[in-house]
């Protein structure tokens, strides 16, 4: 009995001395974290797809370059002397002075698996030594394709932002979000405050001295020395307060203190769908009245909102702090907390309205920006906050769950990461919301670039809606144009024939099968003169869907997404006025 049980405690002791020396060698004192730090903060997914980024990115610092050589699709067809030449410089284990030309094929089958199997970020040499670029190294198939950035200036007082379109196809057919637009609001925002990429559960650090150096040097008495301001699209603290603070965005007088903010954001409010938080932020500091060091901690919900009529996006911050002196207390100070409500234009374009501001919490005239905030006293606004809060704490604590299930399931659900089965299409809504109203579709299809497009009949008039989910733009154009185009396909088809100067369109059981019945009869309505323009789509008709994340693609995940997008495709149908059936 005592032998087992000697052998026993040596194999645990020999195991823990091996986990030891991984973590000694990912993690030991002396080690260079940047890169690891660098690849989990730029990572997009879940605490999962982080991790393992970071963990590759340490590893690769520590590892040894491969030989890697080509080898031909058919070896056996080299003689012995050449075969052995090529798979020396990368044998797989001992190979011996006088190989066999089987045991030279056997390593040449051993290599060429090992060679697939090798992950990207293990370094790599050719069979000289010299090492190879990665452009030589193919990528995994499933490998997401890279994003194309998109620079956007839409909000001038925070500077400009570079977004990421997940799309890389320079040349694709793209309905392009309008310069200034709400729909380039929402993107910008996300990017600002760190939504875009940023699952709940991660942490970014807040720049202590860039927030200080957002407050007037008259004002800032501790610190007689100028201090070296940050960009906003390099700080989501700089970015938040100056959205908290600035008398204008996007060119437009924010309003904060007329009894009117208060109705504006609390029917925002009500109206909101998915919310979607930022990672935590986290501010260390000193509050120069006492000398006390203060830890703040803050997140950033932002929501698109839509009712009968209106529609928006709504930027809700909040949080706490620590103070040595004090303790906990429920503000972010020194950060703001605010519900800022960007309202879209009832005229069916992306032109952003009105902006409000409630201004929740202030630091203090000594701290703030702009020298103190309106105060407000609103008891209806925290009800309807709450949801955000709470909704927030689990979203942070399902990217921190041990178990994958829970972060796969919010980042499908609320992220940009792989979307749910059988999700909901904005087009399917918008087709349906129009066959309520006498509209048949004809024809629907998804373009190259995955831009999606419907033609739909009612009556002499035709409409064609288009749909770019990367960009969330849908448009309304008038359908005349489409009809024609089909015409050429149906005579492709042989079911548009010309007989003596006379053009016909086959209506048998054959072609009906193929092409509907609905499409033939307007087609054979076109050639007759009857198919007229569409006057409420003169010029065409273009917005963003709002509520989606600027960075996914496009379909209807959250819960709430499929009631927004009724409303606010509802309410472009009623001021188009293409709803309304001819007298």
């Amino acid at each position: 009995m005592p032998v087992p049980y000697r052998r026993t405690v040596f194999n645990a002791f020999m195991k823990n001395e091996l986990l030891l020396a991984m973590l000694e060698t990912v993690a030991g004192d002396d080690v260079d974290l940047e890169p690891a730090r660098k690849a989990f903060e730029e990572t997009r997914g879940d605490f999962r797809a982080k991790f393992t980024a970071a963990v590759r990115a340490r590893l690769a610092q520590s590892a040894v370059p491969e030989v890697f050589i080509d080898l031909p699709e058919h070896p056996e067809l080299l003689r012995k002397s050449d075969l052995e030449a090529l798979v020396r410089p990368a044998a797989d284990g001992f190979l011996r002075s006088h190989p066999s030309k089987e045991e030279l094929l056997k390593q040449v089958v051993t290599i060429r698996r090992r060679q697939e199997r090798r992950p990207t970020w293990i370094p790599r040499v050719d069979r000289d030594g010299k090492p190879m670029t990665s452009a030589a190294v193919r990528p995994p198939e499933d490998e997401r394709e890279p994003d194309r950035p998109l620079p956007i200036a839409a909000l001038s007082e925070l500077g400009a932002v570079t977004i990421m379109l997940p799309a890389a196809e320079q040349e694709r057919p793209e309905l392009a979000m309008v310069s200034g637009g709400i729909g380039a609001w929402e993107s910008a925002l996300f990017t600002f405050l760190g939504l875009a990429d940023g699952a709940p559960a991660t942490t970014i650090t807040i720049d202590a001295t860039a927030n200080e150096s957002l407050i007037p040097d008259d004002v800032r008495w501790w610190s007689p020395e100028p201090v070296q301001p940050v960009p906003a699209a390099q700080d989501p603290g700089v970015a938040s307060e100056l959205l908290a603070t600035s008398p204008t965005l996007g060119g437009l007088p924010v309003i904060d203190n007329s009894p009117e903010r208060y109705e504006v954001v609390v029917d925002a409010l009500a109206a909101v769908g998915d919310w979607r938080h930022s990672p935590r932020w986290t501010l260390e500091t000193w509050d120069p009245g006492d000398n006390s060091a203060t830890l703040a901690l803050a997140h950033a919900a932002i929501a698109g909102w839509a009712d009968e009529q209106r529609s928006g996006v709504v930027v809700f911050v909040y949080g706490g702090a620590m103070y040595t002196s004090e303790g906990l207390v429920g503000v972010p100070s020194p950060l703001h907390s605010y519900v800022l409500v960007a309202t879209r234009s009832a005229d069916g374009t992306d032109t952003v309205d009105t902006v409000h501001r409630v201004n929740l919490t202030c630091p203090g005239e000594n701290w703030c920006h702009r020298g103190g905030c309106p105060d407000h006293d609103v008891p209806e606004l925290a009800a309807l906050l709450m949801p955000a809060v709470t909704i927030g704490h689990v979203a942070e604590a399902a990217g921190d769950s041990t178990h994958g299930r829970w972060a796969d399931s919010y980042h499908r659900l609320y992220g940009d990461g792989e979307g749910p089965d059988y999700a909901d299409r904005v087009l399917e809504h918008l087709t349906s919301t129009l066959a309520r109203h006498g509209w048949a579709e004809l024809t629907d299809s998804t373009w190259e670039g995955r831009l999606e497009q419907t033609l739909l009949r009612r009556g002499e008039h035709c409409l064609t809606a288009a749909y770019d989910p990367v960009t969330r733009q849908i448009q309304l154009i008038d359908g005349k144009a489409e009809l024609e185009l089909t015409l050429d396909m149906l005579a492709d088809d042989g079911v548009l024939t010309n007989y003596d100067g006379q053009d016909t369109v086959d209506t048998s059981e054959e072609a009906t099968e193929r092409w509907g019945a609905e499409l033939l009869t307007a087609a054979t309505e076109l050639l007759a003169g009857r198919i007229n323009e569409l006057p409420q789509l003169a010029a065409p008709i273009q917005v963003t869907v709002l509520g989606l994340h600027p960075h996914a693609d496009g379909i209807l995940r959250g819960p709430e997404a499929p009631a927004l997008v009724e409303h606010q495709l509802e309410a472009l149908l009623l001021t188009t006025g293409v709803l309304t059936a001819p007298e």
